[in-house]
Protein backbone atom coordinates (compact mmCIF):
# COMPACT_ATOMS: atom_id res chain seq x y z
CA UNK A 1 0.00 0.00 0.00
CA UNK A 2 1.30 3.47 -0.90
CA UNK A 3 0.91 6.08 1.83
CA UNK A 4 1.24 9.83 1.48
CA UNK A 5 3.46 11.98 3.67
CA UNK A 6 1.39 13.54 6.44
CA UNK A 7 -0.94 10.55 6.89
CA UNK A 8 1.45 8.08 8.48
CA UNK A 9 3.53 7.55 11.60
CA UNK A 10 7.02 6.29 10.75
CA UNK A 11 9.86 5.24 13.04
CA UNK A 12 13.37 5.17 11.53
CA UNK A 13 16.57 3.74 13.03
CA UNK A 14 20.18 4.40 11.96
CA UNK A 15 22.97 2.50 13.77
CA UNK A 16 25.49 1.59 11.04
CA UNK A 17 28.19 4.02 12.25
CA UNK A 18 29.17 5.58 15.62
CA UNK A 19 26.06 7.75 15.18
CA UNK A 20 22.96 6.37 16.91
CA UNK A 21 19.92 8.13 15.47
CA UNK A 22 16.21 7.41 15.86
CA UNK A 23 13.62 9.59 14.11
CA UNK A 24 9.83 9.70 14.25
CA UNK A 25 7.50 11.17 11.64
CA UNK A 26 4.11 12.17 13.00
CA UNK A 27 0.82 12.24 11.09
CA UNK A 28 1.30 15.98 10.66
CA UNK A 29 4.43 15.25 8.64
CA UNK A 30 6.71 16.76 11.29
CA UNK A 31 9.87 14.76 11.98
CA UNK A 32 11.63 14.69 15.33
CA UNK A 33 14.93 12.99 16.10
CA UNK A 34 17.04 11.82 19.02
CA UNK A 35 20.71 11.41 18.20
CA UNK A 36 24.05 10.75 19.86
CA UNK A 37 27.50 9.97 18.51
CA UNK A 38 30.08 7.77 20.20
CA UNK A 39 31.44 4.26 20.35
CA UNK A 40 29.41 1.85 22.45
CA UNK A 41 26.33 4.08 22.75
CA UNK A 42 23.97 2.04 20.58
CA UNK A 43 23.16 -0.70 23.08
CA UNK A 44 21.91 1.80 25.66
CA UNK A 45 20.34 4.45 23.46
CA UNK A 46 18.62 2.78 20.49
CA UNK A 47 15.75 1.27 22.49
CA UNK A 48 15.60 4.26 24.83
CA UNK A 49 15.40 6.80 22.01
CA UNK A 50 12.55 4.91 20.33
CA UNK A 51 10.58 4.67 23.58
CA UNK A 52 11.18 8.33 24.44
CA UNK A 53 10.04 9.60 21.04
CA UNK A 54 6.86 7.55 21.12
CA UNK A 55 6.09 8.48 24.72
CA UNK A 56 6.73 12.18 24.09
CA UNK A 57 3.98 12.19 21.47
CA UNK A 58 1.67 9.86 23.42
CA UNK A 59 2.07 7.08 20.88
CA UNK A 60 2.64 3.36 21.14
CA UNK A 61 4.28 0.92 18.76
CA UNK A 62 0.85 -0.09 17.45
CA UNK A 63 0.36 3.46 16.14
CA UNK A 64 3.23 2.99 13.68
CA UNK A 65 2.48 2.65 9.99
CA UNK A 66 5.95 1.28 9.25
CA UNK A 67 9.50 1.04 10.57
CA UNK A 68 12.54 1.99 8.48
CA UNK A 69 16.00 0.58 9.18
CA UNK A 70 19.46 1.37 7.83
CA UNK A 71 20.70 -2.18 7.32
CA UNK A 72 24.38 -1.95 6.43
CA UNK A 73 27.09 -2.29 5.53
CA UNK A 74 28.77 -0.74 8.53
CA UNK A 75 29.58 -1.45 12.15
CA UNK A 76 28.80 -5.08 12.94
CA UNK A 77 27.82 -4.24 16.51
CA UNK A 78 25.73 -1.23 15.53
CA UNK A 79 23.87 -3.15 12.83
CA UNK A 80 23.23 -6.07 15.18
CA UNK A 81 21.77 -3.74 17.80
CA UNK A 82 19.58 -1.98 15.24
CA UNK A 83 18.28 -5.33 14.03
CA UNK A 84 17.57 -6.46 17.59
CA UNK A 85 15.70 -3.22 18.26
CA UNK A 86 13.30 -3.60 15.35
CA UNK A 87 12.78 -7.29 16.01
CA UNK A 88 11.82 -6.47 19.58
CA UNK A 89 9.54 -3.60 18.58
CA UNK A 90 7.76 -5.55 15.87
CA UNK A 91 7.52 -8.94 17.54
CA UNK A 92 4.04 -10.39 17.00
CA UNK A 93 2.88 -7.16 15.32
CA UNK A 94 1.63 -6.67 11.77
CA UNK A 95 3.74 -3.58 11.08
CA UNK A 96 5.90 -3.61 7.92
CA UNK A 97 9.67 -3.20 8.09
CA UNK A 98 11.54 -1.54 5.22
CA UNK A 99 15.32 -1.59 5.00
CA UNK A 100 17.67 0.68 3.07
CA UNK A 101 21.38 0.28 2.37
CA UNK A 102 23.27 2.45 4.87
CA UNK A 103 25.48 3.85 2.11
CA UNK A 104 22.40 4.92 0.17
CA UNK A 105 21.01 6.58 3.28
CA UNK A 106 24.18 8.67 3.57
CA UNK A 107 23.67 9.98 0.03
CA UNK A 108 19.99 10.94 0.39
CA UNK A 109 20.51 14.60 1.47
CA UNK A 110 22.46 15.26 -1.74
CA UNK A 111 20.48 13.38 -4.38
CA UNK A 112 17.92 16.09 -5.12
CA UNK A 113 20.47 17.81 -7.34
CA UNK A 114 20.74 15.97 -10.63
CA UNK A 115 24.08 15.04 -12.13
CA UNK A 116 26.10 15.30 -8.91
CA UNK A 117 28.14 12.24 -7.99
CA UNK A 118 27.92 11.29 -4.32
CA UNK A 119 30.50 8.94 -2.82
CA UNK A 120 29.19 7.34 0.40
CA UNK A 121 31.81 5.81 2.68
CA UNK A 122 31.82 4.14 6.08
CA UNK A 123 35.01 3.33 7.92
CA UNK A 124 36.15 -0.29 7.71
CA UNK A 125 39.24 -1.99 9.02
CA UNK A 126 42.79 -1.51 7.75
CA UNK A 127 43.09 0.62 4.60
CA UNK A 128 39.52 0.06 3.45
CA UNK A 129 36.15 1.78 3.43
CA UNK A 130 32.66 0.53 2.68
CA UNK A 131 31.85 2.37 -0.53
CA UNK A 132 28.98 3.17 -2.87
CA UNK A 133 28.62 5.80 -5.61
CA UNK A 134 25.22 7.39 -6.27
CA UNK A 135 23.94 9.90 -8.81
CA UNK A 136 20.51 11.18 -9.84
CA UNK A 137 20.08 11.22 -13.61
CA UNK A 138 18.08 13.70 -15.69
CA UNK A 139 14.88 11.70 -15.18
CA UNK A 140 15.20 11.72 -11.40
CA UNK A 141 16.29 8.09 -11.22
CA UNK A 142 19.00 7.24 -8.70
CA UNK A 143 21.86 5.33 -10.31
CA UNK A 144 24.14 3.43 -7.92
CA UNK A 145 27.18 1.21 -7.90
CA UNK A 146 27.09 -1.96 -5.82
CA UNK A 147 28.03 -1.58 -2.14
CA UNK A 148 31.50 -2.98 -1.54
CA UNK A 149 34.68 -2.85 0.50
CA UNK A 150 37.31 -0.83 -1.33
CA UNK A 151 40.85 0.31 -0.68
CA UNK A 152 41.36 3.98 0.13
CA UNK A 153 43.71 4.52 -2.82
CA UNK A 154 41.16 3.13 -5.27
CA UNK A 155 38.35 5.28 -3.89
CA UNK A 156 40.60 8.32 -4.31
CA UNK A 157 40.77 7.59 -8.05
CA UNK A 158 36.96 7.53 -8.26
CA UNK A 159 36.56 11.05 -6.87
CA UNK A 160 36.42 13.97 -9.31
CA UNK A 161 36.16 17.73 -8.90
CA UNK A 162 32.72 18.94 -7.75
CA UNK A 163 31.84 15.49 -6.34
CA UNK A 164 30.48 15.00 -2.82
CA UNK A 165 32.02 12.60 -0.30
CA UNK A 166 29.91 11.78 2.74
CA UNK A 167 30.23 9.46 5.71
CA UNK A 168 33.05 8.30 7.97
CA UNK A 169 36.67 7.36 7.32
CA UNK A 170 37.31 9.63 4.33
CA UNK A 171 39.67 11.72 6.45
CA UNK A 172 42.25 8.97 5.93
CA UNK A 173 42.30 9.53 2.17
CA UNK A 174 45.22 11.42 0.64
CA UNK A 175 43.40 13.43 -2.01
CA UNK A 176 45.23 16.40 -3.49
CA UNK A 177 42.21 18.38 -4.69
CA UNK A 178 40.26 18.33 -1.42
CA UNK A 179 39.39 22.00 -1.75
CA UNK A 180 37.33 21.35 -4.91
CA UNK A 181 35.22 18.60 -3.36
CA UNK A 182 32.43 18.81 -0.79
CA UNK A 183 33.27 16.67 2.24
CA UNK A 184 30.56 15.78 4.77
CA UNK A 185 31.22 13.86 7.97
CA UNK A 186 29.03 12.37 10.65
CA UNK A 187 26.82 15.47 10.75
CA UNK A 188 25.09 14.13 7.61
CA UNK A 189 24.31 10.74 9.20
CA UNK A 190 20.73 10.63 10.46
CA UNK A 191 17.65 8.43 10.61
CA UNK A 192 15.87 11.45 9.11
CA UNK A 193 17.51 10.51 5.79
CA UNK A 194 15.50 7.28 5.81
CA UNK A 195 12.25 9.17 6.28
CA UNK A 196 13.14 11.66 3.55
CA UNK A 197 13.83 8.80 1.14
CA UNK A 198 10.65 6.92 2.07
CA UNK A 199 8.53 10.03 1.46
CA UNK A 200 9.95 10.47 -2.04
CA UNK A 201 8.05 8.25 -4.53
CA UNK A 202 11.14 7.95 -6.75
CA UNK A 203 13.37 6.90 -3.87
CA UNK A 204 10.93 4.62 -2.06
CA UNK A 205 11.75 1.89 -4.56
CA UNK A 206 15.26 1.79 -3.06
CA UNK A 207 13.81 0.17 0.07
CA UNK A 208 13.22 -3.54 0.54
CA UNK A 209 10.33 -4.84 2.62
CA UNK A 210 11.56 -7.66 4.85
CA UNK A 211 10.23 -10.03 7.49
CA UNK A 212 11.23 -8.51 10.84
CA UNK A 213 11.58 -11.92 12.42
CA UNK A 214 13.81 -13.42 9.74
CA UNK A 215 15.99 -10.72 8.23
CA UNK A 216 19.69 -10.16 8.88
CA UNK A 217 21.56 -6.89 8.25
CA UNK A 218 23.63 -6.48 5.10
CA UNK A 219 27.01 -7.24 6.59
CA UNK A 220 30.06 -6.95 4.36
CA UNK A 221 33.16 -8.59 5.80
CA UNK A 222 36.83 -8.63 4.91
CA UNK A 223 36.29 -12.24 3.82
CA UNK A 224 34.37 -10.80 0.86
CA UNK A 225 37.21 -8.52 -0.12
CA UNK A 226 38.23 -10.77 -3.02
CA UNK A 227 34.91 -9.90 -4.67
CA UNK A 228 35.75 -6.18 -4.67
CA UNK A 229 38.35 -4.02 -6.40
CA UNK A 230 40.83 -4.70 -3.61
CA UNK A 231 44.00 -6.42 -4.79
Amino acid sequence: MVHQEGTVVILAIETATPVCSVALQLKSGRVTEKRIEGFGVHSERTFTFADELLERHQLGVDHLTAVLLSNGPGSYTGLRIGAAAVKGLLFDRDIPLYTLCSLTSLAIPFLKEKGIRVHSVIDARREHLYYRRSETDGNGTVMQSAPEIMELKIIEKEIKEQDIVTGTGWQRMNYREKGKIKWCGSEAISACNLIEAWNNPEWRTLFEEVDAGQFEPGYLSMHQVNNTHVK
